[in-house]
C-alpha cells in the first residue's frame, strides 16, 4: 500500500436528534479533506449545527457507482474521505458498498467512526432476548421474497428486525397477523429520537390497532422488531414430526400447511409454529 494513500473514515452521524453525535465524529469531519454524503442538503444542517466547514459532494444510489472512482481517486492522490448518509451508520440498508469495496481491494486504510443506528436502538428497547439477532433491511415487496423472509422468520429463535415506511406498515402488520402465529410479539419503533418518537409493543393485532388510535399514526419511519418464534422442544417434536412439516412447508401456502400439520401430528396449531424447520 502507498503511504501516500487517504484514508476513508465510515462515519455514522444522529438518527434524528442531532445532539447524538460523537465527539471523534466531529473531529473526523473537521479534519477530513471531503465529506461525502447522501443527501448533502441533510448534511450541511448537521455540519452547519458544529460549525463544520468541511467540502461536501453527493454520493447516494443513484451516483454511487460512477461517484466511487472519483472518490478513490481523491483517495489515491492523499485525501481523506468521510462516508456518511443521511442519518445513522452508512451501508445499514445505505449507499456505500461500492466505494467501501473498491478502497479494500487496493488497500487503502478504512476505519469505522461507530455511533447511532436504529437497528440496536430499537433492539435495545425491545424487551427481547437479544442473545441472537437477524437483520433484513427493508421488508421485501415482491411475493416470493417475502415468503421466503417470513418462512425464515416463523422457524427461528432469533430476533428478526426489519425497517418500513410509513405507508405501508398497516398492510406489513397485515401480512403479519396471516402468516405468524397470533401470540408472536413484536415491538414497532417509530421516528426514533425525534419529536414524536413512539414504540408499540405487543401481539400483532394489539400493535395494529395502537398505530390506527395513535395521534401520529402511520407517519414516520419505522422499525420492526419481532420476538425469535421458535422455542427448542426437542422432548416433544420428533424428526418424523419436523420431516412432515418439512414436506407440507414445500408444498403448500405457509398458513395452509400450519393448518394441516396440526392435524396430521395432532398438535396444537400453536405448537406446529414453534417447529424449527432444518434448511
Amino acid at each position: 500500500m502507498s503511504k501516500n494513500y487517504g484514508s476513508l473514515f465510515v462515519v455514522s452521524t444522529p438518527i434524528g436528534n442531532l445532539d447524538d453525535i460523537t465527539l471523534r465524529a466531529i473531529e473526523v469531519l473537521n479534519k477530513v479533506d471531503v465529506c461525502a454524503a447522501e443527501d448533502t442538503r441533510v448534511s450541511r444542517k448537521l455540519l452547519s449545527r458544529y460549525n463544520i466547514d468541511t467540502k461536501l459532494t453527493s454520493y447516494h444510489k443513484f451516483s454511487e457507482k460512477t461517484k466511487t472512482t472519483f472518490l478513490i481517486n481523491e483517495l489515491k492522490s492523499g485525501k481523506n474521505i468521510a462516508l456518511i448518509s443521511d442519518a445513522g451508520t452508512p451501508l445499514i440498508s445505505d449507499p456505500g458498498h461500492y466505494l467501501l469495496q473498491a478502497a479494500i481491494e487496493i488497500g487503502i486504510t478504512v476505519i469505522p467512526i461507530p455511533g447511532v443506528t436504529s437497528v440496536i436502538a430499537a433492539a435495545s428497547v425491545s424487551g427481547f432476548n437479544l442473545e441472537n439477532l437477524s437483520f433484513y433491511g427493508f421488508f421485501p415487496r415482491k411475493e416470493k421474497e417475502k415468503k421466503i423472509l417470513l418462512k425464515k422468520i416463523s422457524s427461528t429463535s432469533s430476533v428478526s428486525i426489519f425497517f418500513e415506511s410509513g405507508r405501508r406498515i398497516n398492510k406489513l402488520l397485515d401480512t403479519l397477523s396471516e402468516e405468524l402465529p397470533p401470540e408472536a410479539r413484536i415491538m414497532v419503533a417509530r421516528e426514533i429520537t425525534k419529536l414524536h418518537e413512539t414504540f408499540y409493543r405487543g401481539d400483532i393485532k394489539t400493535v395494529k390497532d395502537l398505530i390506527s388510535q395513535s395521534e401520529f399514526g402511520s407517519k414516520g419511519e419505522f422499525v420492526i422488531v419481532i420476538e425469535g418464534i421458535y422455542e427448542t422442544r426437542e422432548n416433544d417434536i420428533s424428526e418424523e414430526d419436523r420431516r412432515v412439516l418439512e414436506i407440507l412447508m414445500d408444498k403448500l401456502d405457509q398458513k395452509l400447511a400450519f393448518e394441516l400439520g396440526s392435524e396430521i401430528l395432532n398438535k396444537k396449531r400453536n405448537d406446529i409454529y414453534k417447529i424449527k424447520i432444518k434448511d
